[in-house]
């Protein structure tokens, strides 16, 4: 049996830039812990309207909360991160309106300087649609290159079509033609 796969958009973000401008609509708090129910329900909010068929993989399993579970621990697997990167985004409200998870890749790094990712970032379902996506992808880029990054890359599935409009917006460029993931 053939492993499912899905298209998915690359994008980069290439340095040197000036440190991206972040827009005051949201205040940003880390995360702190994975085991945070706020944080996994969030994740999970958002996973379970995605257009991402891996994230609608993990919201069709049985135990969907330990599905995102295991899917946010197995960052620290591939990836290298501090906790204060984990960051939600908050309105004035103070109510978490989505997240952004900033990484580095492991081994990557380029002149002393490393390779970043979006790991996963999302808005809750009922702020979609207002540019919160625009301040979440600019906080995390902005995280990243304050680390020191020659780039970031991420991708985002074909059918995302709000996620490939923020890359855009914040000053991605997308990098190839889309390319086949496996789910």
């Amino acid at each position: 049996m053939s492993q499912q796969t899905f298209l998915k958009v690359p994008f980069v973000w290439e340095e040197p830039k000036p440190l991206i401008e972040i827009s005051p609509r949201l205040t940003f708090e880390p995360v702190k812990a994975l085991q945070d129910d706020r944080f996994i329900s969030a994740v999970a909010r958002v996973m379970a309207e995605s257009v991402d068929a891996s994230d609608q993989q993990r919201a069709a399993e049985p135990d969907f909360h330990a599905a995102v579970e295991m899917f946010l621990n197995s960052a620290s697997e591939d990836f290298l991160y501090q906790d204060e990167w984990w960051q939600f985004g908050i309105n004035e409200a103070g109510e978490i309106v989505g997240f952004v998870l900033p990484v580095i890749f492991a081994g990557c790094a380029k002149a002393d300087l490393e390779e970043g990712t979006i790991y996963y970032m999302g808005v809750v379902p009922e702020y979609r649609g207002l540019g919160f996506g625009n301040d979440l992808l600019s906080r995390g880029t902005r995280i990243l290159q304050e680390v020191g990054v020659w780039q970031v890359f991420c991708d985002t599935a074909v059918d995302n079509v709000r996620m490939i409009s923020a890359f855009k917006q914040v000053g991605y460029r997308q990098y190839s033609e889309p390319w086949e993931r496996p789910i």
